[in-house]
């Protein structure tokens, strides 16, 4: 549903070879392939037709490569000023790059290598005869194909094999009745010539001529050194010529279907990868004009779309029910948490302040039952001293007291006082004297039983 499908159609070698491409997302699927060894014949649209709707292909973009002799191709070098009116430059110079008459030929253009060091450009220039092209256009139509794009196999081979070439390359391209050279520089194409098979008297003589030309537009020193690759159906003719060169190796396509590595049909692959690669991440040749370009309708897209949009909100909600349910419980239950822990705070703070209350009762409760005890001995000096004995001081400390004072009669003092509950080790801890009055002045210490609190 949401895959792109792209048909690549070869026209190259009398015959026609259909691939069909398609990209779900960033993975490639080579979907199926069709041979028309004869592409004019009456059964071939019905093979044609059958094909497009085993696969609903209806709707499908087709991209055609042309064969080579039915173009003319151009290497430009211009300076980097010229990139944004690079189509206005070479209309410019279209009289000098072709033998046609004005107004014969179809042409595109697109720039292939950039160089910053001499700030300079190569620009393609692709031409072709209006009538060959319409040609080709009116046999694709009678087969029931509509064309949004016709262009050059070199150009869609230089796309698709960009990233995996080496620095250097030569590539031999099979297409039925001849070979193309094809040089790359940095994986972009410098060169492309085509050598047919006929006249046969002097094929090593061509192709040494035109694998010549094609090394002329690479930066290099020693031509052997150059890695020679070949792809497609080689001519028989052709075979002593190319000994020793390597089979070409299959694209980097996440691909799940068919195997690259034998009779893969390069031009058509290409062409339908050529249909796949976003705007701008390849030079692109197209000689249709822009008004016969065919593209799918995007209105017959949107009720597969709409439907698709739909089916995947149900999914996604019925897939996220359960994680909604969660996120909601738990938003409740942090909700709860914290209407508890404000609750719990409040509390320890009155706790808080119950402790600290209690403590201070406490404090005075001690020193409120260490004065009643006080009380209670200074009471119990009252009633056992004599009359007649006056006290002048008494210090009480924890586990002692003393008094000092004067009396009739020191020493009947200390009987009473060992008796009392409260006192125990009565004993002056001063010599009795007399005062100016003839008083005897005295001073006792003694231990309490029970120590103050």
């Amino acid at each position: 549903m949401f895959t792109k499908l792209v048909i690549g159609v070869d026209c190259g070698g009398g015959a026609y070879r259909l691939t069909v491409l398609g990209r779900r997302f960033r993975r490639y699927l080579l979907v199926d392939e069709l041979q028309l060894p004869e592409p004019r014949g009456d059964d071939a649209p019905a093979k044609v037709a059958a094909f497009l709707d085993r696969h609903h292909l209806r709707d499908a973009r087709v991209i055609a490569c042309l064969p080579r002799d039915a173009v003319l191709v151009r290497f430009l070098s211009l300076p980097q000023e010229t990139e944004p009116q690079l189509a206005k430059v070479v209309d410019y110079q279209l009289g000098s790059l072709h033998p046609y008459k004005d107004g014969q030929v179809y042409w595109d253009c697109a720039v292939v290598e950039r160089d910053p060091k001499t700030k300079q450009i190569t620009a393609m220039v692709v031409l072709a005869e209006k009538s060959r092209v319409n040609e080709f256009r009116r046999a694709l139509q009678e087969l029931g194909l509509r064309l949004s794009a016709v262009t050059l196999c070199a150009a869609t081979m230089a796309a698709l094999l960009k990233s995996q070439l080496p620095p250097l390359a030569l590539i031999a391209c099979g297409r039925g009745t001849g070979i193309e050279l094809l040089s790359f520089h940095q994986g972009n194409l410098c060169a492309t010539q085509e050598i047919a098979v006929e006249p046969a008297a002097n094929l090593r003589e061509r192709f040494e001529r035109e694998r010549h030309r094609v090394l002329a537009a690479l930066p290099m020193s020693d031509p052997a050194a150059i890695p020679w690759f070949v792809s497609g159906p080689m001519p028989p003719a052709f075979s002593e010529l190319l000994e020793g060169a390597s089979p070409l190796p299959p694209p980097k396509l996440n691909l799940r279907k068919g195997s690259l590595a034998d009779g893969v049909d390069w031009a058509a692959l290409s062409a339908a990868y050529a249909g796949l690669v976003r705007r701008g991440a390849a030079s692109i040749i197209n000689l249709l004009p822009p008004g016969e370009r065919w593209q799918p309708h995007a209105e017959a897209r949107l009720p597969v779309y709409a439907l698709s949009a739909t089916a995947f909100l149900l999914a996604l909600t019925l897939a996220s029910h359960a994680w909604i349910e969660r996120t909601l419980y738990s938003r409740a239950l942090d909700r709860e948490l914290h209407r508890l822990n404000v609750h719990a705070q409040q509390i320890r703070e009155q706790n808080q302040e119950t402790s600290s209350l209690e403590a201070s009762a406490a404090v005075l409760e001690n020193v409120r039952a260490g004065n009643l005890q006080k009380l209670h001995m200074l009471q119990e000096l009252t009633r056992l001293l004599p009359d007649g004995t006056w006290l002048q001081e008494v210090d009480i400390s924890e586990d002692r007291v003393e008094i000092n004072g004067y009396s009739n009669h020191a020493a009947d003092l200390v009987r009473p006082l060992e008796t009392s509950p409260y006192f125990t080790q009565v004993e002056f801890s001063a010599p009795i004297t007399r005062d100016n009055q003839s008083r005897e002045v005295f001073r006792i210490r003694m231990r309490l039983k029970q120590a103050l609190h």
